[in-house]
């Protein structure tokens, strides 16, 4: 009996024990702190999935999943081992489209996909079809949204069904989602390892057993996020702009944006670079009210539009700062595009906000201003919205790349028909070259349309300028590159000064 009792005691001392009940104590320390700096963006959250990554391995994390109790935090399941982006994690709001980089930040987690028809999970389940694609085409209207192949002009896309078990069960990140900026990152997924080790383009993965917890654990009511990203990342994704502001930045321009609802996007380079786009801020929303750049009636809502700061350098060489308005979506596109222009040298004279003139493009381009959004008519159409009332057009130093038109009626007078464009006209009257309207503007300036009037001695373009736009420059080339159509190239009128982008590419 002795040696049953033994025996007994024996494997009782070796078997291991049950696990505890989770309580605050099972999370990390530091994690724990981290809560407590992020309770005003979880305030509404019941339910954590909360990925943090490893120093000492860019791709590797570790998830862990939390649920709040009262007034405090408990660790529900794991920690499990999750895999990162090839490239590691982005700082919050510098995540690009194919940088292989995991987006840091705090995003909502409320629909699921997979292969199966049903699965055990209480979020909104959608089972994958053959046809069934994720647009990752920065230019698509579809941009960042599932669709059906057949149903897009897309020319970029994921299958949501491959050949692997990468996406047998997938959670979708909302990430870009609310507004969705063009180049921000599209298709940021929970799903399924790959191979072990094995980085995604961006997304997280974890192994099957633990992903299908996650999913059959996280419930809407609770309301649900992601939070992902080292202690640092994430103290910046929910501190206000102004913190993140430089030192040298205008007064003027730091209490705006200490006053705004949203950070959209930024990026701070270690060569003085500054850009960040934000909601409107409501001291600049009262100004195109009152300066009826925006009025009821215009073609998007001021909440459509975001408010973009930059530093840039003016024609003295020296930095200072700019202020822009432009279509939410197109954001991104243009914090990059600022960047590109700064990093190659271009200069911009002034870059301010076109109520500074009273909402009146004539004086804006006559003070050589480089703006965007306004709520305006086509110049020489009256009734029809430009570009720049979409917050899908720029205008870059107007004094030198004017805006150039022959007038109908005096090339009529020199016996033009009326057939073919006026560029052709003046190539077979003897103006020849790049720009035949140009050359024939400089000649006979009464003749024709020059906007500013303080153009007239920039139409001769094969003479460069500080400033200056040209085919072949880089800064024609970087608004290109994100899809921007740049009016030097028109047939039968020139808008050297203008890029505007495709509305039908934005809206959706």
């Amino acid at each position: 009996m002795k040696i049953r009792l033994r025996i007994f005691i024996l494997l009782f001392l070796l078997v291991p024990a049950a696990p505890a009940m989770s309580n605050a104590a099972d999370i990390p320390r530091r994690i724990s702190a981290l809560l407590v700096k992020l309770d005003k963006a979880l305030t509404a959250s019941r339910q954590v999935l909360y990925v943090d990554p490893d120093d000492r391995a860019a791709i590797r994390a570790t998830a862990y999943l939390l649920e709040r109790k009262g007034a405090s935090w408990s660790l529900a399941l794991g920690p499990f081992p999750a895999i990162l982006g090839r490239n590691g994690m982005a700082p919050a709001w510098e995540k690009r489209e194919g940088d292989g980089r995991t987006p840091s930040g705090v995003f909502p987690l409320r629909q699921a996909f997979g292969y199966p028809a049903a699965i055990h999970t209480r979020l909104d389940y959608r089972q994958s079809q053959p046809d069934d694609i994720w647009v990752d085409d920065v230019l698509s209207p579809d941009y960042n949204h599932r669709v059906k192949v057949g149903q897009t002009g897309a020319s970029s896309f994921e299958y949501l069904v491959l050949d692997n078990d990468a996406y047998k069960y997938g959670l979708i990140v909302e990430y870009n989602s609310h507004p969705t900026i063009k180049g921000f990152g599209s298709a940021i997924f929970v799903h399924v390892r790959k191979g072990k080790g094995m980085p995604t383009a961006g997304c997280i993965s974890l192994a099957e057993h633990n992903l299908k917890q996650i999913l059959g654990w996280l419930d809407p009511q609770q309301k649900p996020v992601l939070v992902a990203g080292t202690p640092k990342e994430l103290e910046a994704f929910v501190s206000g702009p102004a913190e993140a502001l430089p030192a040298d930045i205008p007064e003027t321009i730091r209490s705006r944006l200490g006053a705004v609802s949203r950070r959209l996007g930024q990026w701070r380079v270690g060569n003085g670079f500054f850009a960040m786009a934000t909601t409107v801020p409501d001291a600049v929303a009262s100004s195109m009210l009152e300066k009826r750049s925006w009025r009821p009636g215009c073609p998007v809502p001021i909440d459509d539009l975001a408010y973009v700061v930059s530093n840039y350098h003016g024609f003295d060489g020296r930095t200072q700062y700019g202020e822009l308005v432009v279509h939410v979506g197109l954001s991104g596109f243009v914090l990059d595009i600022l960047k590109g222009l700064y990093e190659n040298g271009f200069p911009i004279e002034r870059m301010e906000l076109i109520e500074n003139y009273d909402a009146d493009d004539d004086r804006s381009m006559a003070a050589n201003n480089t703006s965007a959004f306004n709520c305006r008519d086509i110049t020489g159409k009256p009734g029809f919205f430009s570009k720049h009332s979409y917050g899908g057009a720029i205008d870059i130093n107007p004094v030198q790349n004017p805006y150039v038109s022959a007038k109908a009626e005096a090339l009529k007078k020199r016996g033009w028909d009326g057939d073919g464009t006026t560029a052709d006209y003046l190539k077979r009257i003897g103006y020849g070259g790049a720009s035949p309207i140009s050359s024939f503007c400089a000649a006979n300036p009464s003749e024709c349309n020059v906007l500013p009037p303080g153009g007239l001695p920039y139409l001769e373009r094969r003479i460069r300028h500080t400033g200056m736009l040209a085919e072949g420059d880089r800064a024609v080339a970087l608004f290109r590159q994100k899809g921007f159509d740049w009016g030097g190239e028109w047939v039968g009128k020139l808008d050297y000064q203008h890029f505007e982008f495709d509305w039908g590419r934005l809206s959706r």
